[in-house]
């Protein structure tokens, strides 16, 4: 076993110089007034904590939390059905449909926003069917794109899990007289927790730190965080500022990981 221990040298150097380096610059660029552009003596600051306090990045974080939850609750009313059916598929053409579902996922994000900017308009080309929308610059834009785009990251967990259920559970629990209902939510429902869970931050944390999407949907409207972290980067250059948030988002993202490990400790819905 130590002999195979150094194929996973290319492993680790990658983790190394891909996530550890930039995860310890960002923190660095958060307490400090480093200069990334001219780097040269620095010292340690405390300003950056004061950006978490700004009313426009408390309002773009609750923006963020709101939609992002939304989102994902509708994300789970359809995919936990979707999942279920094609789980319980008894059919040749599984694969085939469930292809066809991820399909959409294979073409580039950002030309998918374009086409549902595009429709969005009061001219599109759904004018053709007599139907015209104007969508641009609400919150139902941005869910309609949100649910269209992590949908699928919803999903297949819940498929992955339901698919590898023990039905003879669910065969037991209809021959001891509980009903449809009862069987889903005492046997079914409690077995796919994990895929649930496992989903909701697939789709939680995309969404939460999305800046495309809102920005070509809402017509820069309403801001979500990632616009901010945008901005502080690309536009007004306070990158030690746009670090912090970072900083306070990835906080986040390991907090809502450990809520994944402790309800799926072998780690198969993230695989």
């Amino acid at each position: 076993m130590r002999r195979l221990r150094i194929i996973t040298l290319p492993y680790l150097v990658w983790m190394v110089v891909l996530v550890l380096v930039p995860t310890l610059l960002i923190l660095l660029l958060s307490v400090t007034n480093l200069d990334i552009y001219n780097i040269g003596p620095f010292s340690f600051v405390t300003e950056g904590f004061e950006e978490l306090t700004k009313p426009l990045v408390i309002t773009a974080m609750k923006n963020s939390v709101r939609l992002s939850l939304l989102a994902t609750l509708i994300c789970f009313l359809i995919g936990y059905p979707t999942a279920y059916f094609l789980a319980n598929l008894k059919t040749s053409k599984k694969t085939m449909l469930i292809t066809l579902f991820i399909l959409p996922v294979w073409s580039n994000m950002l030309l998918r926003i374009i086409a549902w900017e595009t429709l969005f308009f009061p001219n599109s080309i759904l004018n053709m069917f007599g139907i015209s929308l104007n969508l641009i610059g609400t919150d139902v834009a941005i869910l309609i794109g949100m649910t269209s785009m992590y949908l699928p990251f919803m999903t297949l967990p819940l498929y992955s899990v339901l698919e590898k259920m023990d039905h003879s559970l669910i065969e037991a629990s209809k021959d001891l007289g509980a009903s449809n209902m009862q069987t889903f939510l005492k046997v079914t429902l409690p077995l796919s927790l994990s895929g649930v869970v496992s989903g909701v931050i697939m789709t939680l944390l995309p969404s939460m730190t999305a800046f495309a999407l809102p920005e070509r949907l809402s017509g820069g409207k309403t801001l979500l965080i990632g616009n901010i972290i945008e901005d502080y980067f690309m536009k007004t250059s306070n990158i030690n500022g746009g670090a912090m948030i970072s900083i306070a988002l990835m906080v986040v993202i390991i907090v809502l990981f450990m809520v994944v490990v402790h309800f799926d400790k072998e780690g198969e819905t993230l695989i």
